[in-house]
């Protein structure tokens, strides 16, 4: 990284979309040990913001904790003991984790949007699933899995048969195109055109693992890159949201470089 980012001193950190396994193999542990690496660089930034899927599944029963995550926990704890708050906005692979990252961390219980002063501006950061558009199946899906009832019915299941199911939703949701990046683009800069008087100034997403910003009426929509390939992150200093990937910056309202297909 650019020491000059260390000598700025970010105000935030945001994070969306690494999508972390229980069982690791190939170049998933070297995911892990990068995105703990970063936590440890930022320490002491006053806000780090976990924008959903950070874990590609996760769910509590009444006696038991997901296993397999202690290292990815441990290094956010020591984020938190370096001074930084905290704050977890439930994705569509994760929104189950908000109850147990509220009680270890002091998260929103519900793992729902949060919105944030900085320098001025209030930015709102959510998960991003069903903003720029989804089918009728997903939206659902979506109700269900963020409904008490679902997460019942959930809890009425054999862990392995839940995990299962998550596993197989997981493995069918991710892959899209490089084509569809233009859609999201050009979908972002018409939603933004329809807010009317929002009650923030820049809205901060994850879900579709594409790094970009967009502006209308003084107002910015970013969407954030997943810690996929390329690892992509974001920093808020010097007054604005800036894309990175890899240490390596990226112009904001651009695409990062992409060198495998895009996931959800």
């Amino acid at each position: 990284m650019d020491s000059n980012l260390n000598d700025a001193r970010p105000r935030a950190l945001f994070l969306a979309d690494s999508h972390f396994h229980v069982d690791r193999g190939g170049d998933e542990q070297a995911r892990l040990e990068g995105f703990v690496a970063l936590l440890e660089r930022f320490a002491g930034v006053p806000e780090v913001v976990l924008l959903g899927d950070i874990f590609d599944f996760w769910f509590d029963y009444p006696h038991f904790v997901m296993k397999g995550y202690g290292a990815l926990l441990e290094a956010l704890d020591r984020a938190r003991a370096a001074g930084s708050r905290l704050h977890f906005v439930g994705g569509n692979h994760d929104i189950w984790a908000a109850p147990y990252l509220h009680e270890r961390y002091g998260t929103a219980v519900g793992g729902g949007p949060v919105t944030l002063e900085l320098d001025g501006r209030r930015v709102r950061c959510i998960h991003g699933d069903g903003v720029l558009g989804r089918d009728l199946l997903y939206r659902i899906f979506r109700a269900i899995v963020r409904h008490p009832a679902g997460v019942g019915l959930g809890k009425s299941l054999h862990p392995e048969l839940l995990f299962a199911f998550s596993s197989w939703l997981s493995g069918n949701s991710r892959h899209s195109t490089r084509d569809e990046i233009e859609g999201i683009e050009a979908k972002a800069r018409r939603w933004l055109a329809r807010q009317r008087d929002p009650q923030w100034d820049h809205l901060v997403m994850g879900h579709v693992h594409h790094a970009f910003t967009t502006e209308h009426a003084g107002r910015r929509l970013s969407t954030l890159g997943g810690w996929l390939e390329p690892r992509c992150y974001a920093t808020w200093e010097d007054g604005g949201l800036r894309h990175l990937e890899d240490d390596r910056e990226t112009p904001s309202g651009t695409a990062a470089p992409s060198r495998s297909p895009v996931a959800r």
